[in-house]
C-alpha cells in the first residue's frame, strides 16, 4: 500500500493524524457498541450470550491527536473497551452481576505492518489477554473479501449476534454482495463507511473505469440519474443522501437503513455512515448514538437539515475557539418534533387509530427522531386535544407511551373562547 497520510509502521512508532471526522465516527461507534451490548444483554431474558465484532479495516490501533499531541485510541481498542462499558453497566444497572457475555473480536487489515502496530498497542493498553485467547480476537491479514466466507460460517455455527464495521480505503474494497451476505443473517448488522465522493467523481466524469465499479461493485445503474450539471447545490446534495439511503435499501436487503454525514467543508458530504439492520431496535440504538455526535444544526441558515445528522468538520474548528451561543441540542429536538408531526399526523388521522409501535416502524428511516422523540410528539399532541391513547380499551393520561398503545385522532377537540 502507498505511505498516504493513514499508515503504521510495524512497531507502532509511526502513528497518523487523527481528523476531526475520524473523531466523530470513533466516538459513534464506541457510544454504539456500549448501548448495543447494554440492550442485547439487559433485555435478554438468559443468563447469557454471544456476539462476535468485526473491524474489517482495522488499522494500526492509535492515531496521534494534532489538538494536543496526546495519543488516540482507534476503533479495536475502543470497541473492546465499549463492550467492556456496556457488560459493566448490564451488570449494575440491570443487577445481572453474573451475566455471561462471551464476545470474540476479529480485526481484519491487508497490511502486515498494520496488524503488528495494532498488537503492539494492544498489549501497551493492557489488553493482551484477549491476543492470547483465539476465543477472544483474532488478528488476520488480508483482504475482507477474502475472508468474509469464513467468518460467516463461523456466526452461522454459533447463532451469535454479530456486528461488522467497514471503513475500507477504497470504494471497491466491500461489495453490495458482501453485504447482502452479512444482512441475510438477520441477527447481523453493519456500520459502513461510504466514500459518497466517489459516485460525485462518475457523475461529473462519466469515466469508463469508475463506470465498471458503479455498476458491478455499487450495483447502482439506474441510480443518480443527475441529468444536469453536477455543482454540490443542497438540492442535488439531498437528492445523494436519498438515492444513497435508497440504494442501500434496495441491494442489501436490510430492513432498516440509515446514514451519517460526515463533512469536511461547508456543504459537501466527503463520507456517509451507514447503518444497515434487519430490526428497528438496532436502528433505534444508532439513532441515539448520532444524536450525541451529531453538531448539525437543524434550523441552520445554510441548510444542514438536508444532510440529515452528521458532524462538519468546519463546526468542530469553530467550536473550539467560539463556542456557539445557543444549544443546538436544544434547536434540533424541536425541529425534530415538528417533522414528526409532517409524518404521523397523516397516519394518525387516516384510519381508526394505529399502535405506537407501528407509527415508529413506519417513519424511523425518514427522519431523525429517537424513541424519546416519538413519545414526547405524542404527549405534546395529547395535551393540545389532537389526539388520545387508548391502553387495555381505556384512554389513559400516562405520560409512559407504551409500543402497545393505540393513538388515534380526537373526538373532540376543546376550544376556548376569549371575551
Amino acid at each position: 500500500m502507498a505511505k498516504n497520510e493513514t499508515f503504521w509502521t510495524a512497531d507502532g512508532s509511526h502513528l497518523p493524524d487523527v481528523l476531526p471526522h475520524t473523531k466523530a465516527k470513533h466516538r459513534l461507534v464506541e457510544e454504539y457498541i456500549q448501548n448495543w451490548i447494554f440492550t442485547l444483554c439487559g433485555n435478554n431474558i438468559g443468563k447469557r450470550k454471544k456476539v462476535l465484532i468485526v473491524d474489517g479495516f482495522c488499522g494500526g490501533g492509535m492515531y496521534r491527536d494534532p489538538d494536543n499531541g496526546e495519543m488516540w485510541a482507534g476503533s479495536p481498542i475502543r470497541i473492546i473497551r465499549a463492550v467492556e462499558k456496556g457488560l459493566e453497566r448490564v451488570k449494575r444497572e440491570k443487577s445481572k452481576p453474573n451475566y455471561d457475555l462471551q464476545a470474540k473480536y476479529i480485526f481484519i487489515d491487508s497490511d502486515k505492518n498494520h496488524l503488528d502496530s495494532l498488537k503492539a498497542h494492544m498489549i501497551g493498553n493492557g489488553l493482551d489477554n484477549y491476543l492470547n485467547d483465539p476465543d477472544k480476537c483474532e488478528l488476520i491479514y488480508g483482504e475482507f473479501e477474502q475472508k468474509l466466507d469464513k467468518i460467516l460460517s463461523e456466526i452461522r455455527k454459533s447463532k451469535c449476534s454479530s456486528f461488522f464495521l467497514l471503513d475500507p480505503f477504497g470504494y471497491t474494497d466491500v461489495s453490495m454482495r458482501s453485504m447482502r451476505d452479512i444482512i441475510d443473517l438477520k441477527k447481523s448488522e453493519i456500520l459502513y463507511t461510504f466514500m459518497i465522493e466517489f459516485v460525485i467523481r462518475f457523475l461529473k466524469e462519466r469515466d469508463g473505469k469508475l463506470k465498471k465499479a458503479f455498476e458491478t461493485v455499487l450495483e447502482a445503474d439506474g441510480y443518480y440519474e443527475v441529468e444536469t450539471q453536477f455543482d454540490d447545490t443542497p438540492a442535488q446534495q439531498e437528492y445523494l443522501k436519498n438515492q444513497t439511503l435508497n440504494l442501500f435499501r434496495k441491494r442489501t436487503n436490510a430492513d432498516f437503513v440509515y446514514g451519517f454525514s460526515l463533512l469536511h467543508n461547508q456543504s459537501k458530504v466527503k463520507y456517509y455512515l451507514i447503518h444497515l439492520a434487519s430490526s428497528v431496535v438496532a436502528q433505534r440504538v444508532m439513532k441515539s448514538a448520532m444524536w450525541v455526535q451529531n453538531n448539525l444544526d437543524f434550523l441552520c441558515q445554510h441548510h444542514d437539515n438536508v444532510y440529515g445528522m452528521g458532524h462538519k468538520s468546519i463546526y468542530y474548528y469553530e467550536d473550539k475557539n467560539f463556542p456557539r451561543l445557543f444549544d443546538v441540542k436544544q434547536t434540533n429536538t424541536q425541529a425534530c418534533i415538528e417533522k414528526l408531526d409532517e409524518d404521523l399526523m397523516p397516519l394518525i388521522y387516516s384510519g381508526g387509530g394505529i399502535q405506537f409501535s407501528d407509527l415508529e416502524l413506519q417513519t424511523i428511516q425518514r427522519n431523525p427522531a429517537t424513541f424519546e422523540h416519538y413519545a414526547e410528539f405524542v404527549n405534546q399532541q395529547r395535551e393540545a386535544k389532537e389526539i388520545q391513547v387508548i391502553r387495555d380499551g381505556k384512554i389513559t393520561t400516562s405520560r409512559q407511551v407504551k409500543s402497545t398503545d393505540i393513538i388515534l385522532r380526537a373526538r373532540y377537540k376543546q376550544t376556548k373562547l376569549f371575551t
